[in-house]
């Protein structure tokens, strides 16, 4: 996705290439509409600013699948790349380890296209959650069975990860279970809640303690 600091200068620009967040395809993207506002924004102190940055919606439709994708800049965006805003399942959230976004990014670009590749990626995902905290060498079963005994997940998301497991065996090998595109809908939905528990809603606790001047201990 080209850079952009204001909307005349994302207007600009001849059908970006970019890769498209639908399709997976790096492609042509064609602008159809552009949009911009000036919302409220708050500093630091939590107070509202008295000079708040216009913000930029851009919607670029797919040369390949036609699809949208909706990005956002800010007017003080200093030449970094626009936020995709729609759709927004694409990419996880920050605190999230990149080796384990990484593999899950991959696994996006392939979802639709080849369902069963994206089941192995999403495996991939989960060994590389397991690597990152720490979780000893083993069968992927057992290393995730570790992640409950030391109270890293609840023993609903063992069932959850038992599925992902399971689904990622059957895309990388010739079974009768074949992974289909609505499988893969579940199958995001479940890995995405996995993360959450692990590592999101810890840094947002964090984050808001943080915020607010308590301490964990207290």
């Amino acid at each position: 996705m080209p850079s952009a600091r204001s909307l005349s200068q994302t207007l600009e620009m001849s059908d970006p290439v970019f890769v498209c967040p639908h399709c997976g395809n790096k492609t042509p993207h064609k602008s159809v509409f552009s949009h911009s506002y000036v919302g409220d924004w708050y500093g630091s102190d939590g107070q509202l600013a008295n000079d708040p940055p216009t913000s930029y919606y851009t919607g670029y439709a797919c040369a390949t699948c036609g699809d949208l994708s909706i990005y956002e800049n800010h007017e003080y965006d200093d030449g970094s790349e626009p936020n995709l805003v729609f759709p927004s399942d694409v990419n996880l959230d920050g605190s999230i380890p990149e080796v384990v976004a990484r593999n899950y990014r991959e696994s996006k670009r392939v979802q639709k296209v080849s369902p069963n590749a994206f089941a192995v990626l999403i495996r991939r995902s989960l060994e590389a959650l397991c690597d990152d905290r720490g979780v000893a060498k083993g069968t992927l079963h057992t290393r995730l069975r570790s992640l409950a005994e030391n109270g890293e997940i609840p023993p609903v998301l063992v069932e959850v990860t038992d599925v992902l497991r399971t689904l990622g065996n059957s895309g990388a090998h010739n079974t009768d279970q074949q992974v289909t595109v609505p499988l893969t809908w579940q199958m995001d939905k479940f890995f995405r809640t996995l993360v959450e528990y692990v590592y999101v809603a810890p840094a947002r606790l964090k984050e808001f303690r943080e915020s607010v001047g308590v301490d964990e201990a207290e």
